[in-house]
């Protein structure tokens, strides 16, 4: 009796651990090997009974041929299956690569005259990915009128409302995905989206929402939202401290340029050019205690070098000692070099 309460805990937990997304695609994984493996060796037996079984009598021979020949039937259905592939795969990239080059072509012209915006919407509607990724290509690759407009494309609102849609998706990929799409339209249409997205379960899509908002042009809100940023997750400050830096450099130049010019005074330019005489006399008394440092270690190191280049360096450092008109360094090397033989074993 007392086991029971137990077992009944154990088994809670069992079943309370198969909600786990690892443990279910663990299991799911499980069950189609299970299903591959049963299928092989149904044809397994299959060209055991059917063939084989007539050619060798022996049953383990048999299956052997028999697993060889689906090893070998697989092995072949892969490597056609992979040519296959292999060739949609290149076409797909060429007509992908053209069809970009030739959306490529019409907003460039739709850009400098107004054409081509009929089929612009033709290729919105249908060929949604290939049109996608060359505005996305050509909203980073324009500034100014061109950048203007391009969101003025008749398309811009298919794509507008497309993202927009994108906001509610379950996925974080997508959300975000949409999210940098709507702040690269830099239209103020999009701006209560963007603000729908402060409150956006995900720090990568909340970061992405600010950093759009932030570079809105005409944004009522953005001292309120930059004053926001503090009270928010750590990843968001991380995330939007480079659009933050921008404004407020703006804001620090703007406020620099407004600024009256500063006139300086008399008094002013008499203590600046004192000053300026000061630290000119501190550089060269700073120089000349260089050099003579300088000089100073360069005798000694001359005479260190004498003292370990043997009986003949340490002969001439006895004679430059005794004349006393290199100072004290040559006596100390040469004390120093008796020093170090003596403790050497050296004569």
């Amino acid at each position: 009796m007392p086991k029971a309460p137990a077992v009944q805990a154990v088994i809670n937990g069992w079943m309370l651990s198969w909600g786990n997304p690892q443990r279910r695609s663990a299991l799911y994984a499980l069950v189609k090997t299970t299903v591959l493996i049963g299928a092989l060796w149904e044809y397994v037996w299959l060209w055991h009974t059917k063939f084989y079984s007539r050619q060798y009598p022996e049953v383990a021979l048999s299956i052997a041929w028999s697993l060889l020949t689906v090893i070998a039937g697989i092995t072949f259905a892969q490597i056609g299956c992979s040519a296959v592939l292999k060739v949609r795969s290149m076409r797909l990239r060429q007509s992908h690569a053209e069809i970009g080059r030739r959306l490529t072509e019409m907003l460039a012209e739709f850009i400098a005259k107004g054409d081509f915006e009929d089929e612009l919407i033709r290729f919105a509607r249908h060929s949604t990915s290939t049109f996608e990724e060359c505005i996305t290509s050509a909203l980073l690759n324009t500034r100014g009128a061109a950048h203007v407009r391009l969101c003025e494309l008749p398309a811009m609102s298919i794509l507008r409302d497309r993202w927009v849609d994108r906001l509610h998706h379950r996925d974080e990929r997508e959300r975000r995905y949409a999210v940098e799409h709507l702040a690269l339209l830099r239209d103020p249409q999009a701006i209560m989206a963007l603000e729908f997205c402060l409150e956006d379960a995900s720090e990568g899509v909340v970061a992405s929402a600010i950093r759009g908002l932030l570079r809105m042009p005409g944004y009522a809100e953005r001292d309120k939202l930059i004053r926001s940023l503090p009270s928010r997750p750590y990843l968001v400050r991380v995330l939007t401290a480079g659009e933050c830096a921008e404004q407020d450099s703006g804001d620090r130049a703007f406020a620099l340029a407004a600024r009256p010019p500063q006139t300086i005074t008399i008094p002013d330019r008499r203590t600046t050019l004192l000053l300026r005489q000061q630290e000119l006399q501190l550089r060269a008394l700073a120089v000349e205690e260089a050099i003579r440092l300088r000089r100073t270690d360069t005798t000694r190191v001359s005479c260190a070098v004498l003292a370990a280049s043997g009986p003949k360096g340490r002969g001439l450092l006895e004679f430059m000692a005794a004349s006393g008109d290199a100072g004290d360094e040559p006596a100390e090397a040469l004390c120093g070099a008796l020093a170090a033989a003596a403790r050497g074993g050296r004569t």
